[in-house]
């Protein structure tokens, strides 16, 4: 059995998808740029908001001083709206109950600005987690293994006995990054193929409680 377990957000815990998209086609309006669908949102979404923000935005258009217009106006936006359109994926609420009286720790790790991700997670899944972590200032985004070590050491967790969970390739290349085993879902943003190098994929929540319980299939 895992002792513990390290959370991806988006597309992970969390269905947020349309509440990202909403902000960033607002960007798109405010700016004149072309709007884009929600499944193009998908293929943009999991490396940072400033990311994000510069894929919406023209390339001719990538000046600093556009991307920090643009940033501003992505996070008020979304900071009013974060909430309307997600939801937490089914049996989620229940297998973090679970892993919990099992006494496993878990913690979030996300690209998503901090003050955004502990926000979801306090109306989400409030008390649930042992720490939250959004992109902090100084600390490079998921692939790099910087934040993942530093949540290891805040938790005072072992490596070989920490899970990563997420949906995309970044997460897997997070956990292996970090030196910990990484276990791909494939209900979030990413397709299935794209999570090959990961040690477990789980189709569903309950595969996914196996690989952390170590209970057989």
């Amino acid at each position: 059995m895992f002792q513990t377990v390290i959370f991806d957000l988006d597309g992970t815990l969390l269905n947020t998808i349309g509440d990202l998209a909403a902000a960033g086609n607002y960007v798109c309006r405010q700016n004149g740029w072309p709007e884009h669908t929600v499944e193009a949102f998908t293929a943009m979404v999991g490396h940072g908001m400033a990311n994000l923000v510069e894929q919406l935005t023209p390339p001719e258009r990538r000046s600093a001083a556009v991307q920090e217009t643009a940033m501003a106006q992505f996070s008020s936006y979304y900071g009013a709206h974060s909430c309307d359109l997600t939801t937490a994926y089914p049996d989620i609420p229940e297998l973090l109950s679970k892993l919990k009286a099992r006494g496993v720790q878990m913690a979030v790790y996300s690209n998503k600005p901090h003050a955004f991700t502990c926000a979801l997670m306090e109306k989400f899944f409030p008390g649930m987690f042992a720490l939250v972590w959004g992109k902090q200032d100084g600390v490079p985004v998921k692939p790099d293994p910087t934040g993942i070590r530093m949540i290891l050491e805040r938790l005072g967790a072992e490596k070989e006995t920490t899970l990563f969970v997420g949906d995309s390739n970044v997460d897997v290349q997070t956990g292996h990054n970090a030196r910990l085993r990484a276990c791909g879902v494939t209900w979030g943003y990413r397709p299935a193929h794209t999570l090959r190098e990961a040690d477990y994929v789980a189709d569903t929540v309950w595969q996914l409680q196996r690989v952390i319980l170590e209970e057989s299939v």
